[in-house]
């Protein structure tokens, strides 16, 4: 198959969505399928067409923002959709611009929503109302949109999309995926006594209410809160450090630089459990990863992680800074929910989407 996917971000960028459509799509192009992808450009690399591996191809836009991707992309989104038997787009920017070239071109487009907010986006800190109320508005568009099938990453995305509009009988779910050979489990000795917050950061991801729960917890100070973040440049930054500053927890709580994926394993096998405070989440790579390394989670609860979070973990029993501090407290005195711990293998994650090409193509089933 000759496969076009139009992606916001790609590898080497770090986050959910990239992880799994750098695996898909390399899984994809190592068994044979053409596949390139165009999506927006880095700030250090003026690389604009690449091979990453033989049969994956990736065109980068000079674009120096996300919308920028989205309204002035389309001129090489149509020039490499032509000879393309299909297109593969994800929410949020890129599933406009992909819609339109799927409608001008007579072409099949497939969306995987990682997540829907819906009326949720107005639960979110730090955003103006305007803001908050163009993020709703640009979401309610994308679900009215003409696209042949909707992935969902997880039954509860699933859910949010059926109960804004989007037929049953348009919806997939296909969990992501990890390659389990990439975590092996070591002998790390027993565990330092830090909690790991490790991933994107952004509003959602719930770091106001840790931060402001570690104040309630301050004088365990055998305990500190390391923060992994992809990426700090960023103006929320500015306020989780007047956070620090105001709860007086300076002392508490350390950023680390970003680490090679090899590093970044071990950093999370050495540490006590790794937290996810989310607002919500709809699948969770970095759960599903921190289980595979066997490490306990203390979680929101929030959105999927209800349905993704397994192994040893606590869980909040509301959405508060107090709750996740009783989270926190319970992790400390090692009282754990146990469960059968859930598997994500990203051999069935990439099948499923073969699958889902070929009958949306009307190719014989793999």
């Amino acid at each position: 198959m000759k496969l076009l996917f139009v992606l916001e971000n790609f590898y080497p960028k770090i986050g959910g969505v990239e992880t799994l459509f750098y695996r898909l799509t390399s899984h994809l192009a190592m068994q044979g399928h053409e596949v390139i992808v165009v999506t927006s450009g880095l700030p250090d690399n003026n690389r604009r067409d690449e091979s990453l591996i033989d049969g994956l191809r990736v065109i980068r836009l000079k674009s120096p923002n996300r919308y920028y991707f989205t309204f002035f992309g389309l001129p090489t989104m149509l020039k490499y959709a032509r000879d393309a038997d299909l297109i593969h787009t994800t929410s949020y920017n890129a599933g406009l611009p992909a819609s339109i070239v799927g409608l001008l071109l007579g072409k099949k487009v497939i969306i995987t929503f990682h997540e829907y907010w819906g009326k949720m986006w107005f639960d979110l800190p730090y955003f103006s109302k305007l803001s908050l109320a163009l993020h709703f508005t640009f979401e309610k568009i994308l679900v009215w949109l003409p696209f042949h099938k909707y992935v969902a990453v997880s039954d509860y995305t699933a859910r949010c999309l059926q109960e804004n509009g989007v037929k049953p009988t348009s919806i997939m779910r296909i969990y992501n995926g990890l390659d389990y050979e990439e975590f092996t489990l070591s002998n790390q000795g027993e565990r330092q006594r830090r909690f790991l917050f490790y991933g994107r950061l952004g509003v959602s991801k719930g770091v106001d209410i840790l931060l402001k729960s570690i104040s309630l917890i301050k004088d365990k100070k055998d305990f500190e809160f390391h923060f992994i973040l992809s990426e700090t440049a960023t103006p929320f930054m500015q306020t989780i450090e007047q956070i620090i500053a105001d709860e007086g927890i300076s002392s508490l709580v350390k950023f680390i630089p970003t680490l090679p994926f090899e590093d970044l394993k071990s950093y999370i096998q050495a540490s006590y459990a790794v937290i996810i405070p989310s607002y919500s989440e709809g699948f969770c790579f970095a759960a599903a990863e921190t289980m595979a390394l066997g490490v306990p989670i203390v979680s929101s609860g929030r959105g999927a992680l209800k349905e993704v979070v397994s192994g040893q973990y606590v869980e909040f029993e509301e959405y508060t800074p107090v709750a996740c501090a009783a989270a926190i407290q319970q992790a400390i005195n090692n009282t754990w929910t146990s469960s059968p711990r859930l598997v994500f293998e990203l051999d069935s994650t990439v099948s499923q989407y073969q699958a889902l090409y070929r009958k949306t193509l009307n190719l014989d089933e793999v």
